[in-house]
């Protein structure tokens, strides 16, 4: 059997892209996964061997000590392929272990509020992969923001958590990723505008909000509930594991994809929007341009990222709610389940690396 190494700055099983990918090509592939170690809980192996780096010392020190790690296991293992999930210094690695076939993933853009730090750290991405031979990217868009020529084409995914069909009478919604730089105070605000509106029709409605952030955004929604006095309406849980989310989309019935209306999320598709509609629920959505792709008025309703957008958005997809059907939403995006994506896009993919001599595959899907 073949031998992959994935590396990746999140510790194993909280990004969920590369975390997918070891789970549904753990049978064609001797996976090692390498990441730094945040102090999380961590995740079932499920299969394969993972290998967590200490972050103790300062910022330098423990890089240093991230790049070594990474080359010393290189180094002391016959890998077929090495697949890195772009973070600074892979270039250095590459550099440092001539002759192994390595391939970098980009899976987003820098997506900071500080436009030159953005511009910065992407010409620096940018500078980097172009050292590779072999480089994937989640979204066409996202490479041709990033001026990628050559690329294979490997698209976000998403896991279908409920599989029974919806209940539609009230209203449930369900918000899931990190709060990290999407603003969610403000959909939060718009929510508290669309339940007084009506608040006898709206006794019932629900949001429950599922993810953290590394600043006060959770603090920050907590005590607006707080303040508002939501705590019927709004329920907040903190950050839950990957495999631990059925329960909670089986309650729910409308998905919120929010994220800004800024360039570099633009082209960003979220990986939830595919989590929801694979879990037969419409979603509610704000009108980037890779949620335009995927929701119209059979799965869900799109919305600008201001407060009275969503309270109007709010108020649309609840009186469209009775003609939402579960099945129908799944059909929409059943290709886009990880199982797909990692047996029939990645599996391929990776097999055309290491047989050279069959590039098909690797030709296919690029732009």
């Amino acid at each position: 059997m073949k031998k992959l190494l994935i590396a990746t700055k999140a510790q194993y099983g909280y990004h969920v892209d590369p975390y997918k990918y070891g789970y549904y090509i753990k049978e064609s592939y001797e996976i090692t996964h390498i990441s730094w170690d945040f102090g999380l809980p961590r995740a079932p192996e499920k299969g394969l061997k993972t290998i967590y780096i200490s972050r103790k010392g300062n910022k330098i020190l423990r890089y240093y000590r991230f790049l070594k790690e990474i080359h010393r296991e290189i180094r002391s293992q016959s890998y077929d392929i090495v697949f890195m999930v772009y973070f600074a210094g892979c270039s250095l690695i590459k550099l440092l272990n001539p002759g192994k076939t390595f391939n970098i993933d980009i899976r987003t853009a820098t997506d900071t509020k500080n436009e030159t730090v953005n511009f910065l750290k992407d010409a620096l991405l940018k500078w980097e992969c172009a050292r590779f031979e072999h480089l994937t990217i989640l979204s066409h868009g996202l490479a041709e923001r990033l001026g990628m020529r050559n690329y294979h084409y490997l698209p976000l995914g998403g896991e279908p958590f409920c599989k029974k069909d919806k209940n539609f009478e009230k209203a449930h919604f369900l918000y899931v990723g990190t709060l990290e730089n999407r603003n969610l105070i403000t959909f939060v605000r718009g929510f508290h505008r669309f339940l007084k509106v009506d608040e006898a029709s709206n006794a019932s409605t629900l949001l429950t909000i599922i993810g953290d952030g590394p600043g006060n955004e959770l603090a920050e929604i907590r005590d607006y509930i707080h303040q508002h006095a939501l705590e019927k309406h709004i329920v907040t849980t903190g950050y839950i594991q990957n495999d631990n989310l059925s329960a909670h989309f089986d309650l729910a019935n409308i998905g919120v994809s929010f994220v800004p209306m800024t360039p570099y999320y633009d082209h960003q598709p979220p990986t939830k929007t595919y989590e929801y509609l694979l879990s037969g629920m419409p979603v509610l959505a704000t009108a980037t341009t890779e949620n335009r792709k995927i929701i119209d008025e059979s799965c869900g309703v799109l919305m600008r990222d201001d407060e009275e957008a969503v309270a109007a958005g709010l108020e649309e997809i609840v009186k469209k709610l009775g003609h939402f059907d579960s099945r129908t939403i799944r059909m929409r995006c059943r290709e886009s389940a990880w199982s797909n994506i990692s047996q029939k896009n990645l599996k391929p993919y990776l097999d055309s690396l290491s047989s050279p001599a069959d590039f098909s595959f690797h030709s296919q899907l690029q732009a």
